[in-house]
């Protein structure tokens, strides 16, 4: 499965994880379980 991230996205990540090193690698590694199996109940 590919995932594509919209320009608008892209922004709004950037200005939603700033200083926020957690946020960003707990959202990396939902990412990756939601490509490995989408229909995960987590």
């Amino acid at each position: 499965m590919e995932v594509s991230f919209s320009s608008a996205f892209k922004r709004a990540f950037k200005k939603k994880i700033k200083g926020n090193q957690d946020l960003e690698t707990r959202f990396w590694q939902k990412l990756e379980l939601f490509i490995a199996d989408p229909f995960s109940p987590s």
